[in-house]
């Protein structure tokens, strides 16, 4: 009986194959493109439906909302200690709201990490909800507010939506938090 040359040399090796090949059929032509934003040293990706929008320009790197405007995220930057540390720009972020709007809450603030290519870089979170008036309306407003530092720069990113808050809504908010990718 003739030997013949086998590609798969045992059906597990076949089955490891057909993962792998199925894993980068994922990654490839059907994952979302990613966005870059400050000269390419933040990405994301934005949720489908969300466009740019030059609402809060003045000082904004980049700014996304759903078509109807009922959820928005926007990105500034600072050189570190500018307004102190990650914490003291959470706590302004806040006051301003505070001075600003009607806060109900304000959630207690996380610690976690953002993803880079070759390190994390450290984060802090919290949502506030509040009413914001905008002329003769008032809306009830819940925000998302993550600041995080890469070494070079510290980040303020602001999302929000109207409450209440539309379970599709706020899985896309931190669907996008999660994608974040920063590089010093």
């Amino acid at each position: 009986m003739r030997t013949e040359q086998r590609f798969f040399t045992s059906p597990l090796v076949f089955l490891q194959f057909v993962a792998v090949a199925i894993f980068l059929a994922g990654t490839g032509a059907g994952a979302a493109e990613r966005t870059l934003i400050d000269e390419g040293r933040v990405s994301l990706i934005v949720p489908d439906g969300w466009e740019k929008t030059e609402l809060n320009a003045a000082d904004v790197l980049a700014g996304y909302a759903t078509q109807d405007n009922r959820s928005s995220v926007f990105f500034r930057a600072m050189s570190p200690g500018f307004g102190g540390g990650m914490q003291d720009i959470l706590d302004a972020t806040i006051a301003n709201y505070e001075a600003t709007f009607i806060v109900k809450d304000v959630a207690k603030a996380k610690t976690g990490d953002v993803a880079g290519p070759e390190r994390k870089w450290p984060g802090i979170f919290t949502t506030v909800e509040a009413s914001v008036a905008k002329g003769d309306e008032t809306f009830e407003m819940k925000f998302y507010l993550l600041v995080f530092e890469t070494g070079s720069r510290l980040y303020l990113m602001q999302a929000s939506t109207t409450l209440p808050v539309r379970e599709a809504r706020e899985r896309q908010v931190y669907e996008l938090i999660r994608s974040l990718v920063a590089k010093e």
